[in-house]
């Protein structure tokens, strides 16, 4: 009895909190009930689950399914989902950033969208993975630098400069201005930038170097 009644104030909490577009981290359900275990949170999200009371997104991510849709599935957005768990923390700090071609075609270096997205994240181990968020394919990867407010445009062109010729449709001389725009932005003091620039490859800083993105970000 005791247990049916926590599966429904978990439930209740759940249906008054929660719409059919926001995702439901079982992390913030531990924080509301900390009387109870993460382990018996667990089981009940995963009876939630089997009975189709919730959809499982991700690890540790659900949705409200959405009943008037066609197939009756979750209606919460694959972005929202990766904003929340790998971009930005409970705190609204960011920890991750998006890279790859979506990140080019941000600056207007492409017109190509990757069906996969790419993003870097401190919430990440070291390992770079495959992850499906509602049959979506996300690549996840650690940062060479650990990600905060301050520098993930540079880590973001950095990247970029990594691997330039498999994402820009331009040669470096023509992307320059885009490239440069976007690290005037930046707000980081020279040896700042020299840190982060050392844990990357060579052919990226010469990359940087050449283009003058230590002027971009230090006279700006």
């Amino acid at each position: 009895m005791k247990a049916l009644k926590t599966k429904d104030n978990i439930l209740n909490y759940i249906m008054n909190n929660y719409d059919k577009q926001t995702p439901i981290f079982v992390k913030d359900i531990y924080q509301e009930f900390p009387n109870i275990s993460k382990g018996t949170i667990r089981s009940i999200f995963k009876r939630f689950t089997e009975s189709g009371q919730l959809e499982k997104l991700d690890k540790g991510v659900y949705g409200l399914p959405n009943k008037s849709s066609i197939f009756g599935k979750t209606t919460v957005y694959v972005s929202d989902v990766i904003q929340k768990k790998y971009i930005f923390n409970d705190s609204g700090i960011r920890i991750g950033y998006e890279s790859g071609i979506n990140f080019a075609n941000q600056l207007g270096l492409t017109s190509q969208i990757a069906v996969v997205s790419t993003i870097y994240s401190n919430q990440v181990s070291n390992k770079k993975r495959e992850i499906k968020i509602k049959n979506n394919r996300v690549i996840v990867n650690a940062p060479r630098v650990m990600v905060n407010n301050k520098n993930y445009k540079l880590l973001q062109v950095l990247d970029l400069l990594n691997n330039f010729e498999k994402y820009s449709e331009y040669d470096l001389k023509k992307s320059s201005t885009q490239i440069l725009s976007f690290l005037s932005t930046i707000d980081l003091k020279e040896q700042e930038v020299e840190e982060i620039l050392s844990a990357y490859p060579l052919e990226a800083q010469v990359k940087f170097y050449k283009i003058g993105g230590l002027n971009a970000i230090t006279q700006s």
